[in-house]
């Protein structure tokens, strides 16, 4: 079996039904394995220890993370864009449209594993790896779209996100997070 074919196993044990997308970018659609070879993001897995360790692959969770563009829409305040750009909140007389940030695109968990590992684990995971990228490339800010679900919303404030808008194109709630330099 290739090291792909393999991959695709251990994807098709993935289930959520919290958020059909979240499964479905993963397994159904094998839009993470496109994604990956074309480079528009990279998506990590994040399997049991236990299990590795007896020679098996069980997926708890996994998120992806990609280099995207902050939207930032007519009549934002100037210190807000200021907050997120760090410096400016023009490009000559301007305002500043877009900022360059981390997504995390996808972020879930495997409905056959939930207890062993908590939402707020894997989100540190992910701005783990957003952080070793920050070190090397810089950038200010993170964000995340998410259905516009109290509990959803909850978690991302809880772990230091700001609501930032509700996207008027899809209805995604995208929250901000300024990053730890």
């Amino acid at each position: 079996m290739t090291s792909e074919e393999t991959v695709k196993e251990v994807i098709s044990t993935f289930y959520c039904s919290k958020d059909n997308d979240i499964e479905s970018f993963l397994k159904n659609e094998n839009k993470a394995i496109l994604y990956e070879r074309k480079s528009k993001s990279r998506t990590y897995l994040i399997f049991d220890e236990d299990g590795l360790e007896n020679g098996s692959f069980v997926l708890l969770a996994y998120f992806t993370i990609a280099i995207q563009t902050l939207k930032i829409p007519n009549g934002t305040a100037a210190s807000q864009i200021r907050k997120l750009d760090g410096l400016y909140a023009k490009k000559g007389s301007e305002a500043l449209t877009e900022i360059p940030s981390y997504l995390i695109g996808q972020l879930g968990k495997n409905d056959k594993y939930t207890d062993k590992i908590a939402g707020d684990e894997l989100l540190e995971y992910a701005l783990s790896v957003i952080s070793k990228a920050q070190g090397i490339v810089g950038g200010r800010v993170a964000f995340i779209e998410c259905q516009d679900k109290p509990q959803l919303i909850n978690f991302y404030t809880r772990n230091g996100f700001k609501y930032f808008r509700k996207d008027p194109d899809d209805g995604l709630v995208q929250m901000v997070r300024l990053l730890d330099k």
